[in-house]
């Protein structure tokens, strides 16, 4: 039982971190300690739309460097047990018998190539899971053989639950707290101190949802950072039909050197997808300085048309559609 949630954990600790983090350490509402300054709204031009709307897309679509913002393995009501709550907690109540993972208060875990992970559980009634239920995982350069290294700190609590997570249809509320937290992937580094909140809802299946919350998320590879802020985003994914039916709503304010500061965004029309194709349908409104603005339509799920409104009167100076890809590929 103890290296399932080993393995569990070292896997869900790039999501979790991925998923979201971070925020100013001025106040109480977790962060990135430090506090990164704020950067300037990046002016918008019809040259580089294209690579500005990549940029957001790729957070929105959970792809590049925030490729694990959404994993994969997070809202699938059609595997249900294992996938709808595949960070932490899955192991943690799925993967043995809660007896058994309960009655392990602590342990200390070699991970498969190096490292270790510190585990200790801290629980009400060590047959069931209850909220206030606390899992602290101490990680020292964990390699598990799966491109991730871990360090530092991770306490996963149970702030809400209805029903029972091993089963299709429950609640489950998670608040995620980092300490001195690092996961390094593919040459990417990510570094944060902070608290998210991570909601699972599989009341109504087929039907998931994931909700996830956080002040600031930084990314950072080859010393330089990308800050997201102010994220949220909902995903929900209807595994009544075939592939599965995804709707994400999200916001959030993105700083990066590649689109020359930041902008604000915010969903005018929920994205609609179809298993892991592009959007058929949806629009994000991209705000940067001036009040100019760029409207990302989706098209289909080939295609994507930005509307670009450089001097911020309201009125689209330009129209440009290409492809998916071709808009992905211009945020590289």
């Amino acid at each position: 039982m103890k290296q399932a949630l080993r393995n569990s954990c070292i896997a869900a600790a790039g999501v979790m971190l991925l998923a979201a983090c971070g925020g100013s350490s001025d106040d109480d509402s977790g962060g990135l300690t430090g506090g990164t300054p704020a950067a300037e709204p990046a002016t918008i031009t019809s040259q580089n739309a294209p690579m500005i709307a990549g940029t957001v897309a790729e957070v929105a679509m959970g792809q590049g460097v925030f490729s694990s913002i959404f994993t994969p393995d997070i809202p699938i009501a059609a595997t249900g047990k294992d996938a709808a709550v595949s960070p932490i907690l899955s192991a943690a109540m799925k993967s043995a018998a809660p007896s058994q993972l309960y009655a392990t208060s602590a342990s200390l875990e070699n991970c498969a190539v190096s490292g270790t992970v510190d585990v200790q559980v801290i629980v009400d009634n060590p047959l069931e899971p209850s909220i206030n239920d606390s899992f602290i995982f101490e990680f020292t350069n964990c390699n598990d053989g799966a491109g991730v290294v871990v360090d530092g700190g991770m306490t996963i609590t149970i702030v809400d639950l209805v029903g029972d997570p091993a089963t299709d249809s429950f609640l489950l509320g998670m608040q995620i707290d980092f300490t001195d937290f690092a996961v390094t992937e593919g040459g990417e580094t990510t570094r944060a101190d902070g608290t998210m909140s991570l909601e699972v809802n599989s009341l109504n299946p087929p039907v998931t949802t994931i909700s996830i919350t956080t002040n600031t998320f930084v990314t950072t590879s080859e010393g330089t950072e990308e800050i997201l802020t102010n994220f949220t985003v909902t995903i929900t994914e209807d595994a009544s039909v075939f592939p599965v039916a995804v709707t994400v709503e999200t916001s959030f304010t993105i700083s990066s050197p590649r689109i020359g500061g930041a902008v604000t965004v915010t969903t005018s029309l929920a994205l609609e997808s179809m298993g892991e194709d592009y959007p058929f349908v949806g629009e994000l409104r991209i705000e940067g300085a001036d009040q100019a603005v760029i409207v990302m339509i989706a098209l289909d799920a080939n295609t994507v048309r930005l509307e670009i409104d450089v001097d911020g009167d309201g009125a689209v100076d330009e129209t440009l559609e290409m492809t998916w890809d071709e808009l992905m590929a211009a945020a590289a």
